[in-house]
């Protein structure tokens, strides 16, 4: 099986919420590139951000790519976001999610990355698995025994990001997985982990 053998069906879907008065998040679906941005900073501040991180993939799109070309689009979003932070008091930031289709040693992989607390899940027969780590206090809290992982989502700082496009630390954790046959992937902003269980 090569890349351009894998055959994906994508949707995607972005709403407000009931919280906010303005949508913050951006989503890029489009082979081979996926991926989504939820931006910080407040209204104008994280729009812009978040749109800054789909604009540096846009260019991947339609191409064959390699996992230095996913490395460069990182860096490009974070100068740029940087910059959007300079021009505004509270700053600016985004998270960002995403999985790259590439072959690697010569079948079709995902390239999964992530900064910050967006998330990429994957759902295989009946079983919904998180493949992402959040980059959070409460994820830190956890994996050094001090907040147990099922306190997490009453936990009070939870929305305490350490990682972020555009901040001090923006480095993304990446790996591969192999395409497997049948699996669904779910790439969502924390405004849909935080408000709904996995179940």
């Amino acid at each position: 099986m090569t890349v351009s053998s894998v055959v994906l069906n994508v949707a995607a879907l972005s709403d407000t919420g009931l919280t906010r008065a303005a949508n913050e998040d951006s989503v890029l679906a489009d082979a081979p590139v996926f991926l989504v941005a939820d931006g910080m900073g407040g209204h104008e501040a994280g729009d812009r951000a978040s749109a800054a991180v789909v604009a540096a993939f846009e260019p991947l799109v339609g191409e064959t790519i390699r996992i230095d070309d996913v490395r460069d689009a990182l860096t490009r979003a974070a100068d740029v976001v940087e910059g959007i932070a300079a021009e505004h008091k509270r700053g600016a930031g985004s998270t960002v999610s995403g999985v790259a289709l590439l072959e690697h040693e010569g079948a079709p992989h995902w390239l999964l990355f992530n900064v910050g607390d967006s998330r990429v899940y994957r759902l295989s027969g009946s079983e919904l698995v998180q493949l992402t780590i959040d980059h959070s206090l409460g994820q830190e809290l956890v994996d050094a025994g001090e907040l147990r992982a099922e306190d997490l989502a009453t936990f009070g700082q939870r929305n305490v990001i350490t990682r972020a496009i555009g901040g001090p630390d923006s480095t993304a954790d990446s790996w591969l997985l192999p395409v497997v046959d049948g699996e669904r992937l779910l790439l969502c902003s924390d405004g849909l982990s935080g408000e709904v269980s996995d179940e």
